[in-house]
C-alpha cells in the first residue's frame, strides 16, 4: 500500500499510477482532492507560454559550470582506474611465477652450455627487459583508461 505522499508525487511528475496507487487514491479522500489540484497545475502550467532562453544562454551556462564538470568527470575517472588495474594485477602473480620458473630454466640450460658469467649476463638481461617492459605496461594503463573516459564523455555530449 502507498501513502499519500508518494501517490501526490506520482500525479506531480506525471507518471502513471500503479495498482496500489490508484486503489489508494481512490479510497483517500485528501489524495481525491489533491490530485485535482494538480490536474489544474499540470493545465495550467501547459497553457502558459515557455519562453525562449536567451541565445548566448548555454554558452554561460557551461561556462559557469566547466569547473564542476571538469571535478566530476576526475572523480568520475577513479572507479574506472581502480577497475581497470585490478583487472589488469589479477595475472600478474601468475605472469611472474611464470617467469621466475622460465628464467631459472634457461639460467640452467645456459649455464650448461655457456660460461656461468655469459648464462647470468644474458638471464639478467631477459629479466630486466621483462621488468621493463612490464614497468611499461602497467605504467600505460592509468593513460589508456584516462583516454577511454575521454572517448565515453565525448560520445556522450555528442
Amino acid at each position: 500500500m502507498t501513502d499519500c505522499d508518494e501517490t501526490l508525487t506520482t500525479l506531480l511528475f506525471g507518471r502513471a499510477l500503479d495498482r496500489d496507487a490508484a486503489a489508494h487514491l481512490a479510497a483517500c479522500p485528501r489524495c481525491r482532492a489533491e490530485s485535482a489540484a494538480v490536474e489544474g497545475l499540470e493545465r495550467t502550467l501547459a497553457a502558459a507560454p515557455v519562453p525562449a532562453p536567451p541565445p548566448a544562454l548555454a554558452r554561460r551556462v557551461l561556462a559557469a559550470a566547466a569547473p564542476l564538470l571538469a571535478r566530476n568527470a576526475r572523480r568520475a575517472a577513479w572507479p574506472t582506474l581502480a577497475r581497470a588495474l585490478a583487472a589488469a594485477l589479477l595475472p600478474l602473480p601468475v605472469i611472474l611465477l611464470l617467469d621466475f620458473y622460465l628464467v631459472r630454466a634457461a639460467f640452467g640450460l645456459l649455464v650448461a652450455i655457456l660460461p656461468t658469467a655469459l648464462g647470468v649476463y644474458i638471464v639478467f638481461n631477459y629479466a630486466a627487459t621483462l621488468a621493463l617492459l612490464l614497468a611499461l605496461t602497467y605504467g600505460a594503463i592509468p593513460i589508456f583508461v584516462e583516454q577511454q573516459v575521454r572517448l565515453r564523455r565525448q560520445e556522450r555530449h555528442a
